[in-house]
C-alpha cells in the first residue's frame, strides 16, 4: 500500500476566535473532518490574499546598432506546460535583416523599430503563446505582456499554464543578434491566492455519463454546510501541516506518519463586503497564538497578547520607577520597558483590547519595550543562523499624538533616541504617516517616508522581516515597503549580529493617542507568513 499524503481544505465565510479550539493535546477546527494532534504540528504558515499580476518583460533593449543579414530571435514560451505528454518547447520569434539595411530605415533608430515590429507581428500571430507584444517606439524595444490566466481551474478546456512565460534573447553563433541585457523583466509575476472567484470555480462538477469529474477538484473548500466560496470575496489562507497515522502495510498492521495538510480559507474582510473584518481579525489572532505554540520550542522566541492579568516592577520587586528600566510579567512571558523622559504614570494601562502603551499624554514622553538586555537572556536573534521576524498589531485611536517605532535593533543598553542604536531595522509611523527606519553599523538613520496615512481606530500589523541572509523587508498590513541602509541602497545585516525585538512609543504634542498593543509576536523563521 503506497503512502499518500493527504489534504482537507475548509471554508470560513464568517469566523471567529471559536473557530480554532483546544482540547487537551489537539486542535478543532469548525468544519474540519478530524481534530489535529498539536503535538505532531511539523510546519504552520499563513498565506495572504493576493490579486493576479501579469508579468511584463522589454525586449529588444539598448541603442544597439542593427547589423546586415542578421537574425534577431527572441524565444517564448511556458516550460512546465505539459501538452500531449510533453512539456512545452521554446518558440523562436525572429526576422532576418537584408543586406542592405537602408531598406528597413535611415537610422539606427528606424532599423530596430522596423526589426521589433517585425517580431511583434510574428509573436502576436501566434493565438496560443498566451502574451502579446507591443512597441515602445523609436527603436526603443517592445514590451510582451503575458494574458491574464496563470494555473487555471481544472476543466475541459484549461490552458494547463503553470506560470510566467519565459522569454530569452537568442544570440546567433558568432555573437551577434539579441545580446543577453537585451531582454528585462519589468512587472514581475503574481500568482492569485484566495480569489473568490477562482476558488468558487474549483466547486467540482460530474460528467453525469461517465461519472468522472468534468471541472474542479474534489478538494475544493467548502463550510461545514457544504456552501463554496463567494465570488467577489477575498480570503487568507491558513495552513497547518501535520504528520498522521496512516496503514503502512496491508497485512502486518503496521502504521506509519505520513503528511497531511489541513488549509483554511478565511473570508478577510476586505472584498465586496466587509462584514467578517472583525471575526477575521479575531481568527487571526487565535491562529497567531497557534503559531506562538509552535515555535515555543525555542526559548528565543517572543509570544505576547497582552489580554490576562499583568504585573509591573521596579528593580527588585519594588514599585515600577518614574525613569529607567521597569518590569513585565504575563502568563506568556516577561518583557522590560525603559522610560523615555520622566513618567508620572510609571505603568502602561491594562484594557480590553490590549495594553495601552500612552502612559502620560506629555509630548517626548514615552517607553521602549524588549525583552531582556541581561547577556544570559535567551530572547534573542543572531542574524544567519535562520530567518527572523516580528509582528506587532496595534490599535491607535489618533496617530497624529504618537510616534511608534516597531522592529529588531542591536542588542545593547536601552536609548532614549533611537537613531543612537548601532543597528534597526523597524517600521511604524510619525504622526500620520508610516515611515520605516534602517541603520547599519552606526551609520546615519535613513528614515523613509511610505507616504500611506493609518487610519486612526482601525486594526493594523507592523512587521519585520530577516532572511537567512540578512535582508530586510518591512511590512504595514501585509504591503511590502522598502527599508534603506544609505540612500536607496536596501538594508541588509551582517552576519552574527545579535538582534532583539523592540516596540517604542512616544507621545507628541501632549496629546491623547491611545496606542494600545494586542500582539507581539518574535520568532525566528521569517516564512510562516507569506
Amino acid at each position: 500500500m503506497s503512502l499518500k499524503p493527504a489534504l482537507q481544505s475548509i471554508l470560513l465565510k464568517t469566523s471567529s476566535a471559536a473557530d480554532l479550539k483546544y482540547s487537551g493535546r489537539e486542535l478543532t477546527i469548525t468544519g474540519a473532518n478530524r481534530a489535529i494532534n498539536v503535538d505532531r504540528i511539523v510546519s504552520i504558515k499563513q498565506e495572504k490574499y493576493r490579486a493576479e499580476v501579469v508579468q511584463v518583460v522589454q525586449a529588444g533593449l539598448g541603442s544597439y546598432t542593427p547589423t546586415a543579414s542578421t537574425k534577431y530571435t527572441i524565444l517564448l514560451g511556458d516550460v512546465n506546460r505539459v501538452m500531449q505528454g510533453g512539456h512545452e518547447v521554446l518558440l523562436p520569434y525572429s526576422y532576418t535583416t537584408p543586406s542592405d539595411l537602408t531598406l528597413i530605415g535611415a537610422t539606427a533608430a528606424a532599423q530596430r523599430e522596423y526589426i521589433h515590429g517585425r517580431i511583434i507581428s510574428v509573436i502576436n500571430a501566434n493565438l496560443n503563446n498566451y502574451v502579446t507584444a507591443a512597441t515602445l517606439t523609436g527603436g526603443a524595444g517592445f514590451t510582451i505582456t503575458d494574458e491574464s490566466g496563470y494555473y487555471p481551474v481544472h476543466g475541459q478546456n484549461q490552458s494547463n499554464r503553470l506560470g510566467a512565460t519565459t522569454v530569452i534573447p537568442a544570440m546567433n553563433n558568432d555573437g551577434s543578434g539579441f545580446g543577453s541585457a537585451s531582454v528585462a523583466v519589468t512587472t514581475a509575476a503574481v500568482y492569485s491566492f484566495g480569489v473568490g472567484e477562482e476558488l468558487l470555480a474549483q466547486k467540482p462538477v460530474m460528467y453525469n455519463m461517465a461519472g468522472n469529474l468534468a471541472t474542479g477538484v474534489f478538494t475544493a473548500p467548502r463550510t461545514a454546510n457544504g456552501e463554496y466560496a463567494v465570488s467577489g470575496q477575498n480570503y487568507d489562507g491558513f495552513r497547518i501541516e501535520t504528520l498522521e497515522l496512516q496503514s503502512a502495510h496491508n497485512v502486518t498492521g503496521q502504521w506509519a506518519l505520513v503528511p497531511y495538510e489541513t488549509i483554511v480559507y478565511v473570508d478577510n474582510g476586505t472584498g465586496a463586503s466587509t462584514a467578517n473584518l472583525a471575526g477575521f481579525i479575531a481568527f487571526e489572532t487565535a491562529f497567531y497564538r497557534l503559531v506562538s505554540k509552535f515555535y515555543s520550542a525555542y526559548a528565543t522566541i517572543v509570544g505576547e497578547f497582552f489580554d490576562s492579568p499583568t504585573l509591573f516592577q521596579g528593580a527588585a520587586g519594588a514599585v515600577p520607577t518614574t525613569t529607567g528600566e521597569n518590569k513585565i510579567a504575563t502568563e506568556y512571558g516577561q518583557l522590560v520597558y525603559n522610560q523615555i523622559g520622566t513618567q508620572t504614570i510609571t505603568v502602561p494601562t491594562p484594557a480590553n483590547g490590549g495594553l495601552n502603551l500612552d502612559q502620560d499624554a506629555t509630548d517626548t514622553e514615552g517607553a521602549e519595550y524588549t525583552p531582556s538586555l541581561l547577556t544570559a537572556c535567551p530572547k534573542e536573534f543572531k542574524v544567519g543562523a535562520s530567518g527572523i521576524s516580528v509582528l506587532a498589531r496595534l490599535t491607535v485611536t489618533d496617530h497624529t499624538d504618537a510616534t511608534v517605532v516597531i522592529g529588531l535593533r542591536k542588542k545593547a543598553a536601552h536609548a532614549a533616541d533611537f537613531n543612537n542604536y548601532t543597528d534597526l531595522a523597524a517600521i511604524g509611523f510619525i504622526g500620520d504617516l508610516v515611515y520605516t527606519w534602517g541603520i547599519l553599523n552606526n551609520a546615519a538613520t535613513v528614515a523613509t517616508n511610505t507616504a500611506v496615512v493609518p487610519a486612526d481606530g482601525a486594526s493594523e500589523t507592523f512587521e519585520i522581516r530577516v532572511d537567512g541572509s540578512g535582508i530586510v523587508t518591512a511590512l504595514y498590513n501585509s504591503v511590502v515597503y522598502p527599508v534603506y541602509s544609505v540612500g536607496t541602497t536596501p538594508l541588509v545585516l551582517d552576519a552574527g549580529d545579535i538582534l532583539i525585538p523592540t516596540v517604542r512609543a512616544v507621545n507628541v504634542g501632549g496629546g491623547d493617542p491611545d496606542v494600545i498593543i494586542s500582539e507581539l509576536l518574535a520568532v525566528n523563521a521569517d516564512d510562516w507568513k507569506i
